[in-house]
């Protein structure tokens, strides 16, 4: 029996490409746009983006909330894969990223908020009369669908967007396009084009916005081409002062959400906490409230995603390789490479200095480095991050971590 293929979204309609790969957790393949289809699908959209009918702001939000809506709660027919609920989406999430309910819960309800904030907040500046919204390209990581909040900002203010999905998790986006059409957006301004790597040069060098997210590799990748938005690792990090740290368990309690919520895969997520003072009490009540964090089932209140071995394995050697430096992990658990895990368990390494090489490592699971840091380290930590967070740290942030 012949697999069935997620098919691409061009300007003339779906088209299952000779070239796929497989839909991870699905009985089924992944169309995958050539370089050459990906150039001549934009010079025919530019032809036809002046032609198109007009789509005021306040209708793309009473479609894009219906779409938000769709995707949550409802059954939408996902082309290639046919209907899919609520239910199946979860499953299938689980099946192929590891994903339990109660994250792929959580973050439909973060799409929601998100559209609840645009329709609140001011329209971008391609909205306005006679700008040039043109095409926006949005490729997607594979750690967490939240990220396709880009999308729903770039449908509200783009003459068209096109969805570049990550290989190794597509089914969000698909998802999110299905509502999309199942809601009566305009499909000619929609485009669906998973891609090899090196066909994403293409995609950017075609659209007139960029939103792109990856690792400073993929900057490197990037850097000859167009202006692209590229939103990278966030090596969120978290300064200890010394009244802080004369409340160990209570300091703990309230930086465990900062590291642990949403499975550690946010870009919010605490990787890096800097002591000024002596780390030890609060590195050891920290380290002994994330070996609570049951692994299977998943924990209530911080479930955590499964994975893979080959994920586990390189986990493992980031780890050792890290370690190699100085420092020594303060959790009973840590990834060990072997493959058995159902879960990475929460990790927290000791180190000594702001230049450690596994300060800001960014893994798929909850992982934190704490240093003691004189002023200046702490300045250097901070400087390379784009969220620092401060005592009293998780006050006022809501179950689930920040978003």
């Amino acid at each position: 029996m012949t697999a069935p293929v997620l098919p691409l979204l061009r300007p003339s309609g779906w088209y299952p490409s000779h070239d796929t790969g497989p839909v991870p957790g699905a009985p089924a393949r992944l169309s995958l746009a050539p370089e050459i289809l990906v150039r001549d699908d934009a010079r025919r959209l530019r032809a036809r983006l002046p032609d198109l009918a007009p789509l005021p702001r306040a209708e793309r939000l009473r479609l894009l909330s219906a779409a938000v809506d769709a995707f949550r709660d409802a059954t939408v027919p996902v082309e290639g894969l046919g209907p899919q609920s609520p239910e199946a989406f979860a499953a299938a999430l689980d099946a192929g990223s590891g994903l339990p309910g109660a994250l792929v819960r959580r973050w439909s309800g973060t799409l929601r908020a998100t559209a609840d904030r645009l329709a609140a907040g001011p329209p971008g500046p391609a909205a306005a009369p006679g700008a040039d919204a043109g095409l926006t390209l949005v490729s997607l990581p594979a750690n967490t669908f939240t990220c396709l909040e880009a999308v729903l900002e770039a449908v509200l203010d783009s003459g068209a967007v096109w969805i570049r999905p990550s290989r190794r998790e597509p089914l969000s986006s698909a998802r999110l396009v299905a509502a999309l059409l199942a809601v009566g957006w305009p499909a000619e301004r929609l485009g669906y084009y998973p891609t090899e790597p090196r066909v994403l040069p293409a995609l950017v060098r075609a659209a007139d916005r960029r939103i792109v997210y990856g690792g400073p590799g993929l900057a490197v990748d990037l850097a000859d081409g167009p202006r692209v938005d590229l939103r990278g690792p966030g090596r969120a990090c978290a300064v200890v002062d010394a009244d802080a740290l004369a409340d160990p368990e209570g300091t703990a309690a309230r930086l465990v959400p900062l590291i642990a919520a949403d499975g550690g895969r946010f870009c919010t997520n605490v990787r890096t906490i800097a002591c000024l003072g002596d780390p030890g009490p609060l590195a050891s009540a920290l380290g002994a409230l994330l070996d609570r964090i049951p692994l299977d089932p998943p924990d209530p209140h911080w479930p955590l995603a499964r994975c893979t071995a080959e994920e586990e394995r390189r986990a493992a050697l980031a780890l050792d390789s890290g370690l190699a430096a100085g420092g020594r992990v303060v959790t009973r658990r840590r990834p060990v490479g072997g493959g058995g895990a159902p879960a990475l368990p929460p990790t927290l390494v000791r180190v000594e200095g702001a230049r450690h090489p596994l300060i800001g490592h960014e893994p798929l699971f909850p992982f934190a480095v704490i240093t003691a840091a004189d002023p200046a380290g702490a300045r250097a930590i901070t400087g390379g991050a784009r969220y620092v967070y401060t005592a009293p740290f998780a006050a006022g942030v809501e179950e689930g971590g920040p978003h």
